[in-house]
C-alpha cells in the first residue's frame, strides 16, 4: 500500500472509532475517578474485523483535576518491528510514526519511569505534547544531518523536549500530498547543548518576529 492508501484506509474507519470510543468513555472515566495515582491512564484494545487493523482506545488524566483526554492509535508491524502510528484528521494529510526508539529515550530521558509499557509511554507522550511546532533542522541541532540528507531536515518541539524525525511526503496527481513523519528520537530541552538550544531559540524568535510583521 502507498501513503495515499494508508492514509485514507486510517480516515475511513474513525467513525467506527470514534463510535467505540463514545461506548467506553462512561466505563473508562469511572476507573480514572478510582485511580489513586496520577498520570493515569486507560487503554483498551480493538481490532476492527473487516481490515484486521489493531488499534488502542485510549482515556488519559494528567492529575485529579484535569479533564480527561481521549483519542485512539494504530498498531502496525513491519516483521519484528512495531509501530505506533497517530495521524492528522485535519489540516495537512499526515502520519506520524513513533518508532520504538524513540518510545524507549522518551521514557528514560523525561518520563524516567522504566516500568511503563511502549503503549504506555505512548499515550503520555501524545496526550501531553498535543501541538508539535516543525521546525527546521540544521547541523547545529543535529550533528549527524549529513548521513540523512534533506528527511531528517525537520524536527517536532514539543512541550517537553525535542523530537527527532525523519521525514517525507507522496504527492499522486489529483490528490493532496501525503506527509509521513518517523519519530526517531526524544531529548528533553534541558539536555541538549548550548549550541543546540541556541538554534532551537532562534528558529522560535523568528516566529516571534513573523508575527510583528
Amino acid at each position: 500500500m502507498n501513503l495515499h492508501e494508508v492514509y485514507a484506509d486510517l480516515m475511513g474507519e474513525m467513525g467506527k472509532l470514534d463510535w467505540k470510543r463514545d461506548a467506553l468513555l462512561n466505563k473508562a472515566v469511572n476507573i480514572l475517578r478510582r485511580s489513586e495515582e496520577f498520570p493515569a491512564s486507560v487503554m483498551y484494545d480493538y481490532q476492527i474485523q473487516t481490515s484486521k487493523n489493531q488499534y488502542i482506545i485510549y482515556f488519559y488524566r494528567e492529575h485529579p483535576f484535569a479533564p480527561v483526554l481521549s483519542g485512539y492509535l494504530c498498531v502496525m508491524f513491519d516483521g519484528t518491528k512495531r509501530y505506533i502510528i497517530k495521524w492528522t484528521d485535519k489540516g495537512i494529510p499526515e502520519i506520524l510514526i513513533l518508532t520504538s526508539h524513540f518510545l524507549q529515550r522518551y521514557k528514560e530521558r523525561f518520563l524516567k519511569q522504566p516500568e511503563l509499557s511502549a503503549n504506555e509511554v505512548a499515550v503520555r507522550f501524545l496526550s501531553r505534547n498535543r501541538t508539535l511546532r516543525i521546525m527546521p533542522v540544521d547541523e547545529r541541532i543535529n550533528k549527524r544531518i549529513e548521513e540523512y540528507g534533506e528527511f531528517a531536515g525537520e524536527g517536532f518541539l514539543a512541550q517537553d523536549g525535542f523530537c527527532f524525525k525523519l521525514s517525507g511526503e507522496e504527492t499522486i496527481s489529483g490528490d493532496d500530498p501525503v506527509r509521513i513523519s518517523f519519530f526517531t528520537t526524544f531529548m528533553p530541552l534541558s539536555e541538549m547543548s548550548d549550541v543546540q538550544r541556541e538554534a532551537i531559540f532562534e528558529e522560535c524568535m523568528k516566529d516571534l518576529e513573523n508575527l510583528d510583521r
